[in-house]
Order: C-alpha cells, then sequence, then structure tokens
C-alpha cells in the first residue's frame, strides 16, 4: 500500500505534521495487541501526529502509545490533556494537575511531549471557584473569568518552559464555548470534537476564522461522529442521537444519496472534504485496528474530491431558497 499524507505547517510553531492523525479514545477497543498494532501500521503508512488523554480507555489509551511508541524511530508528535479530574475541587488545584500530569507520562514511558492540552477547556469549572449545577457545565460568556491566572494554564506554561512539552492548547466540544476560553489565554493549539463534517459546519463560522487569527494549529476531532459517518445507518434516523437535529439529518440523507451515486465510501467523503479546508491542520480519526486506519489513510492520501462532488457536499449545508 503506497501512499503519501499531506504535510501541514502546525500552527506558529517550527514543525509540520500529517494532515491526517490518529486519536486515541478507542485505541485499547478490541485489545492492547490490537491497539498497538494499529499504531505501528498508522506510522508504517506515514501518520505523524498521535491524540491520547487520561480519561481515554482510563489510562489504558496512553499505556498502549507507550508501549506502541517505545524506541520508534519516525518523527511524529504526540500530545496529550490534562483533565476529567475524578474530584471536582482537583480542576482548581496546580497539585493534582501536576499528578495527573506526572502519570500520564509514567504510562506514556517519557520524560516530555510535544502538545498538552486542556481537555474540556470549555468547561467552568477549569476557571472558576464557584460551583455551578455539576462540573461539567460549560462557560457562561457573562462570568468575567480570570482566564489567565486559572492553575491549569499555570501548570500548562510551567510545562512548557520546562520542556515538559513543546507546545500547549485546548480542547472542547462546543465551538462557542471552547472559543469563548481560547480568546482569553495564549496557547498553541486548538482542538475541537464534533463541529466540522459533511453535515455539521459550525466550526467554520466561529472556530476557523479564531484560530487563524491566534495563529494556533487547528486540530478536528470526532469527524466521523463517533463512526456515525461511517456506513448507512437507518436506525439513526428511527432513534435520533442527541446531535442529529431534523436538519443535521436532511443533510445526512443528502450525505446517503452522494454516497450512492458515486460509490465513495462515507470516510472518503467526510474526509475528503474536511481536509480541502486550509484551515485544517490535523483531523484526527479514530481507527482502531490495522485495516481501519489503512481505509483512513487511504481516503486522506487520495486528496480533495472532484469539484463537482465537493460542491455537492458542500450544498447540503445550503440554506434552502
Amino acid at each position: 500500500m503506497s501512499v503519501t499524507l499531506e504535510q501541514r505547517p502546525f500552527g506558529n510553531t517550527d514543525t509540520t505534521t500529517t494532515a491526517l492523525g490518529l486519536g486515541c479514545g478507542h485505541i485499547a477497543k478490541h485489545s492492547f495487541a490490537t491497539g498497538v498494532d494499529t499504531i505501528h501500521r498508522a506510522l508504517e503508512l506515514g501518520v505523524r501526529y498521535f491524540d491520547t488523554a487520561p480519561f481515554y480507555g482510563r489510562g489504558a489509551s496512553q499505556a498502549v502509545l507507550g508501549e506502541a511508541l517505545q524506541n520508534r524511530t519516525e518523527d511524529y508528535l504526540l500530545a496529550t490533556k490534562v483533565g476529567r479530574l475524578r474530584t471536582p475541587s482537583h480542576f482548581r488545584s496546580a497539585d493534582a494537575i501536576r499528578a495527573q500530569l506526572d502519570e500520564n507520562l509514567r504510562l506514556l514511558r517519557r520524560t516530555e511531549v510535544d502538545v498538552l492540552q486542556i481537555h474540556e477547556a470549555d468547561w467552568h469549572a477549569w476557571w472558576s471557584d464557584t460551583p455551578r449545577e455539576d462540573e461539567g457545565s460549560n462557560v457562561d460568556d457573562t462570568i468575567d473569568y480570570e482566564f489567565d491566572d486559572a492553575p491549569v494554564m499555570r501548570v500548562l506554561r510551567e510545562a512548557r518552559e520546562q520542556g515538559v512539552c513543546k507546545a500547549i492548547g485546548v480542547t472542547g466540544n462546543s465551538a462557542a464555548d471552547t472559543a469563548f476560553a481560547l480568546r482569553h489565554v495564549d496557547v498553541d493549539t486548538y482542538l475541537l470534537a464534533f463541529n466540522y463534517n459533511p453535515v455539521v459546519r459550525e466550526a467554520r463560522t466561529v472556530s476557523f476564522p479564531l484560530a487563524r487569527e491566534k495563529g494556533v494549529a487547528m486540530i478536528l476531532g470526532g469527524v466521523l461522529t463517533r463512526g456515525q459517518l461511517t456506513a448507512k445507518s437507518e436506525e439513526l434516523f428511527a432513534s435520533p442521537p442527541k446531535w442529529m437535529t431534523s436538519e443535521i439529518g436532511e443533510r445526512l440523507r443528502g450525505l446517503y444519496k452522494i454516497h450512492d451515486e458515486t460509490g465513495i465510501s462515507l470516510p472518503s467523503l467526510a474526509l475528503r472534504f474536511v481536509l480541502a479546508d486550509p484551515s485544517v491542520t490535523v483531523a484526527l480519526i479514530g481507527a482502531a485496528t490495522p485495516a481501519e486506519i489503512e481505509e483512513n489513510v487511504e481516503a486522506a492520501s487520495a486528496g480533495p474530491l472532484p469539484a463537482d462532488i465537493h460542491q455537492a457536499v458542500e450544498d447540503l449545508a445550503k440554506e434552502p431558497g
């Protein structure tokens, strides 16, 4: 399998990375060994960006990466996160965040990572000592948070200054709320999940312009919406998940039609559409087997969709009338 993945500048840093990255949220889904094999296959195919977090597999994701990347000589970027802490007060404890970072490094079998990010920087709990109804409540743009002096920002800056990481960043699942946090902090990367693919476009109007303005690397997660854009499924329409509004459902029907008419797989339609936008630095794919990463790499390396097919996907979000 001979493929070539596009390299893109990594924000304002002095490095580049592949436009396709491996998101390791479910890397241990089948087994530890299969996860290791998947990462090795990704490296063989030229993937050079790997994203993990302590929350993923309750640490298993980082352990798999630690095993898989040990003694590898390829030039890759490894990103992890702090967050999803078990005790709500620990979001505001620099010592608790440092302890989690130390455990991350132990599992990853290294003394440093390339990128260290805040997991769900759109959560209120990071930025205020005043609790809201639950620890996962998002930020409120009517509150005057002290973003820059928050414990997590102090820890991230400290890690960057000490060489524990080269870049720091924010992540989140809400385009508007994560952007609200990003406007108030000095970071290098911005990871947004579930907000940009053929049927969801919020990132284009909210996130991409801000990422360009701040010069940060724009990383996309959830491009295939937790695997729900990998194959046609009538069950999605019979019992729609929360994310699938009636409008998104109509777009998905339209995407299925394009798939049927062109014979291009849904993952290929999604990946090639997303990667056509120059605002995107890396699109993360949550492959959990060597075969899955092979399919995604083949799609990404195929390059942009034909112009008429790209326009048909673009028009799925066109306003009627």
